[in-house]
């Protein structure tokens, strides 16, 4: 009984310690990425634009452009005891600047 108990809790603790915002890229073309970003708590668009700009700058260390075709996509965040009520999602596409 303790064992259950004790993965129950464990489960529980894995399932509430998830990373916040989860920030995804994937490379289109040389110096073209599509972006993601999910965030369990969102006060509002600007802080997913925010999340998606930041990731920008990490894939385009010399600048990246403007984000291009920004959509909402269904968030992917939340758990078993529903913790996450103001999840939100965005993906958008950049360009580096070239040198």
């Amino acid at each position: 009984m303790k064992r259950v108990v004790a993965g129950a809790l464990l489960l529980l603790l894995l399932c509430a310690c998830r990373s916040d915002p989860a920030l995804h890229s994937d490379r289109i073309a040389p110096g073209h990425y599509r972006l993601v970003v999910d965030r369990c708590h969102v006060i509002d668009q600007r802080q997913l634009e925010q999340d998606l700009r930041a990731l920008a700058g990490k894939q385009c260390p010399d600048g990246a452009g403007a984000l291009e075709a920004v959509q909402p996509i269904p968030s992917r965040q939340g758990t078993l005891l529903g913790e996450c009520l103001r999840s939100g999602a965005l993906r958008a596409e950049v360009r580096c600047k070239a040198r």
